[in-house]
């Protein structure tokens, strides 16, 4: 039995159907009842809880041979993973396989102190880290479809971009096999880009032009503040954009080909996979 946290987010959406497919045995925690209905479809075991609280997590670890921790970003997940870390070692000393990121800044401050954390808990563990996903691209998809025009803060920086169905495939892998007990793989796209590529990768996708612009910080900072977003996080993701800027994510790794058997997805097949997404008939 795999438990997976953060059960409704985007990389468990590719990653439990994957797991169910294979026969794996799967119970999702989540905390929103409404939101259980197409879990229960696939045929998953849904349990309800509350990382940040620590409600329901040694019940949700009952029977569990391997924890998938998953959580979202925002000030609380540090005291999340510590919470499940917790309960694991309370429950019978389950397998962790921590689902980290790659960048800079407080929430990649959070992820790697808990990467500590459960390297000195005694716990087996397994740390996967991707870059940044090509589908947060989609964040500009009713520009791109209105006007052709893509608006980043990312400058000229490159980042070796992965497909968040690439980083559900090597943790359905790690997962639901053996061997990878204290590794740490930082999961890439086959080529590290800039959105002036994207931008092309889109416009070929959807044979029309599509035009990149760099944002400034503060003028990404007020958009995501309108919109609601926590100052906490707000702030945090403009340090990652800002690490992506100067070149912090700008390498490759062969991780996804050596774990999966099949090369990472590039940006082409991304986007012409996702090009309805972006307004193609």
């Amino acid at each position: 039995m795999i438990l997976v946290t953060g059960a409704t987010g985007n990389v468990a959406g590719y990653l439990i159907p994957a797991l169910r497919e294979a026969g794996q045995e799967v119970r999702a925690l989540i905390r929103d009842e409404s939101k259980a209905g197409p879990l229960r479809d696939l045929g998953v075991d849904v349990v309800f809880g509350d990382m940040e609280a620590g409600r329901g997590l040694g019940a949700a670890m009952a029977g569990v041979d391997t924890i998938c921790l998953i959580t979202g970003n925002g000030e609380s997940g540090s005291q999340q993973m510590r919470n499940v870390i917790s309960a694991a070692l309370e429950s019978g000393n389950p397998r962790i396989v921590k689902l980290s990121g790659y960048g800079t800044g407080r929430i990649m401050d959070q992820h790697n102190e808990i990467e500590k954390e459960l390297a000195d808990s005694g716990l087996k563990f397994t740390i996967v880290k991707p870059t940044f996903f090509m589908q947060n691209v989609m964040m500009a998809a009713e520009t791109v479809a209105s006007d052709g025009m893509m608006y980043m803060p990312f400058g000229d920086g490159r980042v070796g971009m992965i497909d968040v169905r690439d980083v559900a495939d090597v943790m359905s892998g790690v997962l639901t096999s053996e061997g990878h007990d204290g590794k740490n793989y930082v999961l890439t796209g086959p080529a590290a880009i800039s959105f002036h590529e994207v931008a092309a990768g889109l416009s070929s996708a959807l044979d029309k032009d599509v035009t990149y612009v760099d944002v400034p910080s503060e003028a990404a900072r007020e958009s995501m503040q309108g919109m609601g977003m926590p100052e906490w996080l707000t702030e945090g993701y403009i340090e990652v954009f800002q690490g992506f800027k100067d070149g912090y994510g700008d390498l490759t790794t062969p991780h996804v080909e050596q774990l999966t058997g099949h090369p990472a997805r590039s940006f082409e097949t991304f986007a012409r996979d996702f090009a309805g997404v972006f307004g193609a008939n």
